[in-house]
């Protein structure tokens, strides 16, 4: 008896399943307000403590990271594409920051 209603049953759940969209989501979770708090000078230890552990670290580059984010916009369907691309001096210290894809934001 258990065995005729396991088929159907799980066939229901993948259904079921198949109906939960999920946005794609690729790489950090950037915020904006975190993402300007970011300063020259700050310590490498701050930022990450902000942003997190970095999607992107530069292995011919030691004090270059970039955090990275893209998904899907859920109102009109367009892949956002956005990040910060920061570089330390010897002290790990910001020394430069380049934000991109915010520029609708501010």
């Amino acid at each position: 008896m258990i065995k005729h209603l396991i088929l159907p049953f799980s066939m229901i759940a993948m259904l079921l399943g198949g109906c939960v969209y999920e946005p794609i989501h690729q790489g950090n979770r950037l915020k904006i307000g975190k993402i300007m708090q970011i300063q020259e000078g700050d310590t490498k230890f701050s930022v990450e403590q902000a942003l997190g552990t970095p999607a992107l670290d530069h292995v011919l580059q030691a004090n270059r990271v970039v955090y990275f984010e893209q998904y899907e916009d859920e109102e009109s369907g367009d892949m956002i594409k956005r990040g910060v691309e920061i570089t330390y001096d010897d002290a790990l210290r910001v020394k430069t920051i380049h934000r991109f894809g915010f520029e609708n934001e501010e």
